[in-house]
C-alpha cells in the first residue's frame, strides 16, 4: 500500500482520490478552502443559494456520459432542459455533487480542509513532505503526490519537475467576475438562460431559482447569477465589488431590455482561475521516477471522438482517471 497526497478537493482531486483508494492505497486530500468542491461552488445567502461557480456541465465523451447517467440515477445531478449548453446540474446545488463524491469515499481517507500546501519537498529517505502556508512541514510522509489545482497554482507546486511545471506555466486560466443578485419584484424575466451579451460584459447568465431542484423563498421573485467575460474580468480585476455589481446588473438590464430596481441582495465573487480556454491535449502529467503528477481541467482537451472537445468538469474528471491509471504501475500494490 502506498501513501498518497492529493492536493485539491475539486472534481479532479476527489476523482483521483477515489480511484487510488479503490486500488487499496492510503490517500490524504489537502484542500485550502473550508470544504470540497472547487469550482463546483454554491454560495448560501439570506436570499437563497447561488450556484456561482461552474453553472453545469455537459458530456462529449462516452466515458463521462456514462458517469453522468450514473450520477443522475443516484439523484446527484439532474438533466435541466433550461440549462443551455450545460444540460446537467448538481441537485439541490452544484456543490452538492462534490459533497456526494466526498461522502462516498472510504472513512479511511483523510480530507484535510483549510490546509494550504505551498511547496513539495523531498522526504527522507524517499518520497515527499508537504510545506504548509504557516511555514511548517506537515507530519505526513508520502510515497506519491497528485496535484489537482488550477494550472498557475499547480506550476508552483510542481517545481521539483521543471518540465511539468513549465507545461502548466504555459497553460493559462482565465478570470471571471461573478455577481449573485436577487430581486423582490416580479419583473419580466425569462425562465432561465439568456444569450451572450453583445456588449462584451456578460459571458452567460442564469436564473438560479428557475433551475431544477432549487428552492423558492418568500419575498424573492428571482435569483440571478451573472458571469462576466474573461476579457472584461481581466480588465477589471481590481474593481471594487460594489462597482462590479453595478456594472454587471446594468449590463443585465440592457440585455433583457428591462428597468431594474436595486436588488434586495447582491454579492460579487472574483474567480482568478475560472476556466482554461486552451487546455493541454495530454490526459494528465506524471513523472514516474519522482512519483509526482498533475490532473484537472488544464488537461485532456482531446476527447474520445475525433473533433470532440471536453470542457470544464468533464476534462477534470477524465484527467483524474487518467492520472490514477498512470500512477498505478509505479505504486506498491494495495
Amino acid at each position: 500500500m502506498s501513501r498518497i497526497a492529493v492536493i485539491g478537493a475539486g472534481i479532479a482531486g476527489l476523482t483521483v482520490a477515489a480511484e487510488l483508494q479503490a486500488l487499496g492505497h492510503a490517500v490524504t486530500v489537502f484542500e485550502k478552502s473550508r470544504g470540497p468542491g472547487g469550482r463546483c461552488a454554491t454560495r448560501r445567502s439570506v436570499a437563497g443559494p447561488f450556484d456561482h461557480g461552474a453553472p453545469g456541465f455537459e458530456a462529449v465523451t462516452a466515458a463521462f456520459g456514462a458517469q453522468g447517467q450514473d450520477w443522475q440515477r443516484a439523484g446527484w445531478v439532474a438533466a435541466d432542459p433550461a440549462a443551455g449548453t450545460d444540460p446537467w446540474i448538481g441537485v439541490p446545488s452544484m456543490n452538492a455533487l462534490a459533497q456526494q463524491l466526498a461522502s462516498r469515499l472510504s472513512p479511511a481517507l483523510s480530507l484535510r480542509a483549510q490546509t494550504h500546501v505551498t511547496a513539495l519537498e523531498p522526504g527522507a529517505p524517499a518520497g515527499w513532505r508537504l510545506r504548509l502556508l504557516d511555514g511548517q512541514l506537515d507530519a505526513g510522509h508520502f510515497d506519491a503526490v497528485a496535484v489537482a489545482v488550477p494550472a498557475e497554482q499547480a506550476a508552483a507546486l510542481l517545481a521539483p519537475d521543471a518540465a511539468l511545471a513549465e507545461a502548466l506555466r504555459l497553460t493559462r486560466s482565465e478570470p471571471c467576475w461573478t455577481v449573485m443578485a436577487a430581486w423582490s419584484d416580479a419583473w419580466a424575466a425569462p425562465a432561465a438562460w439568456v444569450a451572450t451579451d453583445p456588449t462584451g460584459v456578460l459571458a452567460r447568465v442564469h436564473r438560479d431559482d428557475a433551475r431544477t431542484g432549487r428552492p423558492a423563498l418568500d419575498g424573492i421573485a428571482s435569483r440571478w447569477v451573472l458571469h462576466a467575460t474573461p476579457r472584461w474580468s481581466a480588465d477589471h480585476l481590481d474593481m471594487a465589488p460594489v462597482e462590479v455589481i453595478a456594472s454587471m446588473t446594468a449590463a443585465l438590464a440592457k440585455l433583457l431590455g428591462v428597468q431594474l430596481a436595486p436588488p434586495v441582495h447582491a454579492a460579487a465573487h472574483g474567480w482568478r482561475y475560472a476556466q482554461v480556454l486552451d487546455a493541454r491535449t495530454e490526459p494528465c502529467g506524471w513523472n514516474a521516477s519522482l512519483r509526482l503528477g498533475a490532473c484537472g481541467d488544464a488537461w485532456h482537451a482531446a476527447g474520445d471522438v475525433a473533433g470532440s472537445r471536453p470542457s470544464g468538469i468533464e476534462r477534470a474528471w477524465l484527467s483524474a482517471r487518467a492520472l490514477a491509471r498512470q500512477m498505478s504501475p509505479s505504486l506498491s500494490p494495495g
